[in-house]
C-alpha cells in the first residue's frame, strides 16, 4: 500500500563513536558544519586523487561534506573489514565509477561499493559490501522551496495528485520530499539516472523491481531531513547520527 511509504520505520539512534555499534547495514550520518578543515592533515587522510578533488571545490560546506563523507566512509571499512584496519586513510581513494554509477573505494587492488548522500550539511555514509541493490538519500524539508511547481513539472499526476491531497503546506511538502528521496534512492539502488526516474511513479517502479523501502525523518539542530533508503535483501538497515566522527 502506498500509505507503507510514508510510514517512518527507519531506526535512527544518535551516537558518538565510542558507544556506536556498527554493522553491515549501518548507515552513519554526521552534520559536516561541524567539521574544522584546518583540524586536519590532508594529505595524511586523503588519496592524490581526493585531494585534487577537494581543492577544486570552492565552497566551505562543499570541502566539509566531502572531508567529512571520506572520512566516514574509510572508518567504515576500518571497522567492516579488519583486513584493512591497518591501511593508511590516504592509501584508500574514494572514485565514482562511470560504467556501474557506483561510487567505489579502491584500497589494496580491493574495490569496495559504496553510497553518500549530503544536504544543507547533514551527510550521510554507508558501504554496499555484498554489491547488493542498495541506495539512499538525505533531502532537507523545506516550506520555502515551490515544491507544489515543482511537482507540477517533473512528477506523475499520480504523485501530483497525492501531494494536492494534503491541505496543509507542512504535510504537501513532507509527501513531496518523501517522494523525492524515493526517487533518489531508487536511482542510486539501480545505477538510474535520476531524470529517468522523476516522471514515473516511484511507487510502482518500486512494487515492479521488487524493492523494498524504509524512511524516517532527522533532526539536527539547524535543520529536519527527510531520508529513504531502497533495497534488495535486507530489511535491517540502521543509522547512526553521530555526535563526532568515527576515529
Amino acid at each position: 500500500m502506498i500509505e507503507d511509504y510514508f510510514k517512518n520505520t527507519l531506526s535512527i539512534t544518535v551516537a558518538n563513536n565510542k558507544n556506536v555499534q556498527l554493522n553491515k547495514n549501518s548507515i552513519v550520518l554526521f552534520d559536516a558544519s561541524a567539521v574544522d578543515i584546518s583540524d586536519y592533515n590532508l594529505p595524511a587522510v586523503l588519496s592524490e586523487f581526493e585531494l585534487n578533488v577537494i581543492n577544486q571545490r570552492k565552497k566551505p560546506q562543499a570541502k566539509q561534506e566531502y572531508l567529512a563523507t571520506r572520512l566516514l566512509l574509510k572508518q567504515l571499512l576500518k571497522i567492516l573489514h579488519p583486513a584493512f584496519a591497518s591501511v593508511p586513510l590516504n592509501a584508500i581513494s574514494s572514485q565514482f565509477n562511470q560504467n556501474c554509477a557506483k561510487l567505489q573505494l579502491h584500497v589494496n587492488e580491493h574495490v569496495i561499493n559504496a553510497c553518500l548522500s549530503h544536504s544543507h550539511g547533514l551527510v550521510g555514509a554507508a558501504l554496499n559490501i555484498h554489491n547488493d541493490e542498495f541506495g539512499f538519500d538525505i533531502e532537507k524539508l523545506s516550506l520555502k522551496r515551490p515544491f507544489e511547481k515543482l511537482a507540477k513539472h517533473f512528477y506523475h499526476p499520480a504523485e501530483i495528485a497525492l501531494i494536492s491531497s494534503h491541505t496543509p503546506t507542512q504535510h504537501q511538502a513532507d509527501t513531496f520530499f518523501r517522494i523525492w528521496t524515493l526517487k533518489e534512492a531508487l536511482a542510486k539502488a539501480t545505477s538510474r539516472p535520476i531524470a529517468k526516474l522523476l516522471s514515473p511513479n516511484v511507487f510502482d517502479e518500486l512494487s515492479q523491481a521488487k524493492l523494498r523501502t524504509c524512511s524516517n525523518v532527522v533532526a539536527t539542530q539547524s535543520a529536519v531531513f527527510d531520508l529513504s533508503i531502497v533495497h534488495k535483501k535486507s530489511t535491517d538497515w540502521r543509522c547512526f547520527l553521530l555526535t563526532d566522527l568515527i576515529n
